[in-house]
């Protein structure tokens, strides 16, 4: 018999989810030629999802470019993704590799279907993100020290030098940060020099390439997990330079990510190249 979640909080009422519409738009601005057939067949693929765990949706959360959904089981809450990107089974990779080391919620299953990748993980709680909320470094650092020096199992994951070098060098980009303008071509090559000279030898290592307060969520005893990775290999020095300049604080970017260097343990000047760059990238 299954062990029962302490975490399981049982609701009597269910849902009707839909994709909700800001999901709808974006994907179909990304990826135009997959959104039509994905977004006629995801509901199905939920309601077959939710079949084979006995489970029924619950609610949708905020994404981007994926329908998240948690599910109700009679022994815990479970969260399913799907996505029509064509990295998704990359971004499943990372996200098993990232449960492995203790930084992720589990994964039970990655299931591709012939329009999406779904993954299907335990539900974290509470699961509120740190969007919003000021975090110290002290707090974030524990999730990069356990990240680091740890080899992808897969050698062919797209690498992050390569998806930052694609957007420096991007004249008309379709996924801006909401407010945020394209970097200037000064500023933009000036990074695009930093990054080469950065080097890749480390393009081989786990990375989640997208450690922003709301891929940041909070779980049992204000224990920390990353979800959403990007679906590239890279370097962790990338992750606390963004994860220092995109989580709430009134510190200044650039000494915040030398503190939160120092206490992960990575060169404090590698981590200011990457903030550079990310800024540049405008991810």
């Amino acid at each position: 018999m299954a062990k029962t979640n302490k975490n399981f909080r049982p609701d009597p009422v269910g849902a009707e989810i839909e994709i909700p519409a800001n999901v709808n738009e974006a994907v179909s601005a990304c990826w135009p030629e997959l959104a039509p057939a994905w977004l006629k067949k995801a509901p199905d693929e939920l309601a077959r999802i939710c079949e084979r765990y006995e489970g029924r949706p619950v609610r949708t959360f905020n994404a981007r470019y994926g329908f998240v959904v948690e599910i109700a089981t009679a022994h815990e809450r479970l969260v399913v993704r799907s996505t029509p990107d064509p990295q998704g089974m990359d971004q499943a990779q990372v996200a098993q590799a990232l449960f492995n080391m203790g930084v992720g919620p589990r994964i039970h299953d990655v299931v591709q279907t012939p329009v999406s990748v779904w993954t299907v993980a335990s539900r974290i709680f509470p699961g509120d993100s740190l969007k919003g909320e000021t975090v110290p470094v002290e707090r974030l650092a524990p999730i990069f020290r356990k990240m680091l020096d740890r080899k992808t199992v897969n050698d062919r994951l797209p690498t992050l030098a390569d998806w930052l070098r694609s957007r420096l060098n991007d004249e008309r980009p379709n996924d801006l940060p909401s407010g945020r303008t394209w970097a200037s071509h000064a500023e933009r090559r000036r990074a695009a020099a930093i990054l080469e000279d950065l080097g890749t030898e480390d393009s081989n290592m786990v990375c989640h390439g997208d450690a922003s307060s709301s891929n940041i969520l909070v779980g049992d005893g204000e224990e920390l997990f990353l979800v959403d990775p990007r679906g590239v290999s890279g370097d962790v020095c990338y992750d606390v330079a963004v994860a220092a300049w995109k989580t709430p604080t009134d510190e200044q970017a650039s000494v915040r990510a030398a503190n939160l260097a120092r206490l992960v343990g990575v060169d404090t000047e590698r981590v200011q190249a990457w903030l550079v760059i990310a800024k540049a990238a405008r991810v």
